[in-house]
């Protein structure tokens, strides 16, 4: 009777445990609902199928407001996903920026995404951790169109390259000087070849 027991309170102090933070199974996203309105509120996914929840998606019933992801399975949401209210013809909602963290630490934000209707337009990124950005991209109806780079830690981009609609790099361009004006870069200096004999 002990033994039975003391599993009865194991087994109650799992469930209890479990039903705070129990991983979905893959694919089938777990969902949560509020106890007074009966509205859904949560829906709890396991992507990678690791068996730890990494994806957190928050609604307000059919409607998604918010997504949390943990993109590197340390229990923590390195990404955050905000969307739009509910458009008048009842479409879906449509997200309207995120932000990541890339950083060491992995809660300090590195990375701001902004969409329109749901497509991407402009990215800033801290590449170097230093609390700025330094890498700026402009999309063009969801296509990356241009990237300006900051080579120098001054604040301001001083290096550009612009894409064609195939994605190759048309152009690149600099501002040596940091006062907005860009001019198309010089090509690469020839490499001398030595002549020799054999």
């Amino acid at each position: 009777m002990k033994r039975l027991l003391v599993l009865v309170l194991a087994g109650g102090t799992w469930l209890g445990a479990c039903s705070r933070a129990a991983a979905p199974p893959i694919g089938a996203p777990t969902p949560v609902y509020n106890k007074t309105t009966g509205e859904l509120e949560q829906l709890i996914s396991d992507r990678n199928g690791d068996g730890r929840p990494d994806t957190w998606a928050y609604m307000t019933g059919t409607r998604i407001t918010k997504i949390d992801i943990d993109r590197n399975g340390d229990g923590r949401p390195d990404r955050w996903e905000y969307y739009s209210a509910p458009p008048a013809d009842g479409s879906p909602t449509l997200i309207e920026r995120a932000d990541e963290a890339n950083g060491d630490n992995g809660q300090a934000i590195t990375r701001h995404e902004r969409y329109v209707g749901g497509v991407l337009q402009s990215v800033d990124d801290d590449m170097d951790g230093d609390g700025r950005p330094d890498k700026w991209e402009t999309y063009e109806g969801g296509r990356l169109a241009r990237v300006d780079m900051d080579l120098t830690g001054r604040g301001t981009p001083t290096r550009r390259l612009v894409y064609g609609a195939d994605g190759t790099t048309t152009r690149v361009e600099v501002d040596p000087d940091g006062d907005g004006q860009f001019a198309v870069a010089p090509p690469p200096a020839a490499t001398e070849k030595s002549v020799g004999t054999r």
